[in-house]
């Protein structure tokens, strides 16, 4: 039986890629009629929310924060009976205010990322019993990457693309091998004669139709699962370490370790499979990792390479990339998961939408007025032409980000080198100095 769900998210996020296609996923896939309102957005308009059998919360609002949810609209999700279904990233971070707020809103199911094992390691709040968990994951296939014309191994310009975001200190050290995995290659490749391009710094970073063409035209990408090995309960940590970070940019991982991380990094670890990992299947790139469970998807050697953590196995893991029948049987076997169906937007769809049924029919919540469609229309479209504002400061700040980023270059091409370094040190400082501040003025 249809349901109405009123899905509440932030509209100013809609427009990087990830998060949109999650967004549009719903829309496309649903059994259920959904309306999406900005949850900002939604403070100025008169919405009954007996009228919807249930309500969601799309990550890219943080229930936690105030600035995402006005009070008056947190106070009629309250009073709301029906079931409350959240989704929600990046668990390592603010734990107890997320739980607070799981309880405050009283949500009944979370969609959560992290490991089945850990959760309740996570959300350790005695409250918590009374909320119904479901595992999703960060990303899934897009469909249409499988029928992308890629060029043929043998013609692909690069051996080894890869690019990494080198994480903060927080996530601790499990975090910190997407960077660190791109550095050791790096270091490696020049003895093999390897062709690569890896970057993991902030001005490199590839995004749109630019980063498709970027793994299509290279014969491996590198990478590990996604996640961290450090919780932070209080909420306190992260900051103090983005404040340490920012004023000691050379400070090493070892050295935010022992100030701030407690004692405490590895004792709960998130990993899961990140959605470039489909991406490069999907493209048919051979993919060349340290080995990890990759939430179920993917397995050693079949469908990717392992590369030992110390690196020690470069000598076996280039001989495969030299090796075209031996990368294409293993690419071809990656392509088959992208391909399966079992990884894909309608999937995850058709988990949530069996969920909600079943959450649905244990509540006594019944819609008190059908919600038609051009009522609906009108709804979406003023809430999009009222989140307007902060999707534009949004785009600020990234296209600020992707200014320095042009700015760097520059300045590494133009000046001599006895200037360059101290310039640039200079200038990396500044920037980190710069960006919580200019963080607080954009987005919050």
């Amino acid at each position: 039986m249809r349901k109405t769900i009123l899905m509440l998210h932030g509209e100013q996020f809609r427009f990087i890629g990830t998060v949109g296609a999650h967004l549009d996923a719903f829309k496309t896939y649903s059994q259920h009629d959904l309306l999406q309102l900005d949850s900002i957005a939604l403070s100025t308009i008169e919405l009954d929310f007996a009228r919807f059998d249930c309500i969601a919360f799309h990550y890219s609002l943080v229930i936690s924060q105030p600035r995402y949810i006005e009070d008056d609209v947190r106070q009629k999700l309250r009073e709301y009976k029906g079931p409350k279904i959240l989704f929600i990233q990046d668990e390592m971070r603010w734990v107890a205010a997320t739980s607070a707020a799981i309880r405050d809103l009283g949500i009944t199911t979370v969609f959560t990322v992290v490991n089945k094992d850990v959760i309740r390691k996570i959300y350790r709040d005695p409250w918590m019993d009374r909320v119904r968990f479901e595992q999703t994951l960060t990303g899934f296939v897009p469909e249409g990457l499988t029928k992308v014309a890629v060029p043929a191994y043998q013609d692909r310009s690069i051996d080894v693309s890869y690019r990494a975001r080198k994480l903060p200190g927080w996530c601790g050290a499990f975090g910190q091998e997407k960077w660190v995995i791109g550095a050791r290659f790096t270091a490696d490749a020049a003895s093999f004669g390897l062709k690569c391009d890896i970057s993991t710094t902030e001005r490199d970073r590839i995004y749109g139709q630019k980063w498709i063409e970027f793994i299509a035209n290279a014969k491996a990408t590198l990478g590990t699962e996604s996640g961290a090995s450090f919780i932070d309960f209080s909420g306190n940590v992260a900051p103090a370490v983005d404040v340490f970070e920012a004023a000691n940019p050379n400070a090493s991982f070892d050295e935010v370790r022992d100030r701030f991380l407690e004692g405490r990094d590895g004792e709960i670890v998130i990993h899961v499979i990140s959605p470039r990992c489909f991406e490069a299947a999907a493209l048919r790139t051979l993919m060349i990792m340290y080995e990890g469970e990759y939430s179920g998807a993917l397995t050693a050697n079949r469908h990717y390479v392992a590369l030992k953590r110390d690196h020690s196995n470069m000598d076996e893991v280039v001989a495969v990339l030299r090796d075209p029948k031996r990368a294409g049987r293993i690419i071809d076997q990656a392509y088959e998961v992208a391909c399966s169906g079992a990884w894909t937007f309608a999937a995850f769809i058709r988990h949530f939408d069996r969920v909600v049924s079943e959450e649905c029919a244990k509540s006594s919540q019944r819609p008190s007025v059908v919600l038609d469609r051009g009522e609906a229309a009108a709804l979406e479209r003023r809430s999009k032409k009222l989140a307007a504002r902060r999707k534009r400061r949004v785009q600020i700040a990234i296209r600020m980000q992707a200014l320095a980023g042009t700015v760097f270059r520059l300045l590494d091409g133009i000046l001599p080198g006895f200037v360059k370094r101290p310039v640039l040190w200079l200038a990396r400082r500044v920037t980190r100095w710069l960006k919580p501040h200019l963080r607080r003025i954009l987005l919050d």
